[in-house]
């Protein structure tokens, strides 16, 4: 089982509302409906699953953080609201120890990539590199 198809799975028995789209513009996008959190998710948008679980993962964070602003919100709010979920994100797709386990796995002689890490947690490097920002931050790793 894939990554996006484990997250998948997590979101299909949340109280979150999944709605497949197609949409050239927003591959995807999660928003609060009448206290219920929504959301829509193109999954044609992305090339991997690995992208589709970043994504998903994402938008999910948003949901379980109750992190929403509006297209008229202060760039501060939009940053702190990006932070809460990616965080969330961060803690459901790749927690901590599964982090430290994949140095493990890919260590070499020569270091360890991101793109060794992503390949090894089914995500991306980007969200390695994320994952790795925000564990510094919190003082989990040595920066």
């Amino acid at each position: 089982m894939t990554k996006y198809e484990w997250l998948q799975d997590r979101v299909a028995r949340s109280p979150v509302l999944f709605v497949p789209v197609q949409s050239e513009r927003i591959p995807a996008q999660s928003m609060r409906m009448d206290g219920e959190c929504a959301i829509f998710f193109d999954e044609s948008a992305f090339e991997t699953d690995a992208e589709r679980a970043v994504a998903l993962s994402h938008e999910k964070g948003h949901c379980d953080a109750g992190a929403f602003y509006t297209l008229l919100a202060p760039f501060e709010t939009r940053g702190r609201c990006e932070q809460r979920a990616w965080r969330r994100s961060v803690f459901e797709l790749t927690p901590f120890d599964e982090l430290m386990k994949a140095f493990g796995a890919c260590a070499t002689a020569d270091g360890v990539t991101a793109h060794d890490l992503a390949e090894y947690l089914d995500t991306t490097a980007d969200f390695v590199l994320r994952a790795i920002e925000i564990y510094v931050r919190l003082g989990e790793m040595a920066g």
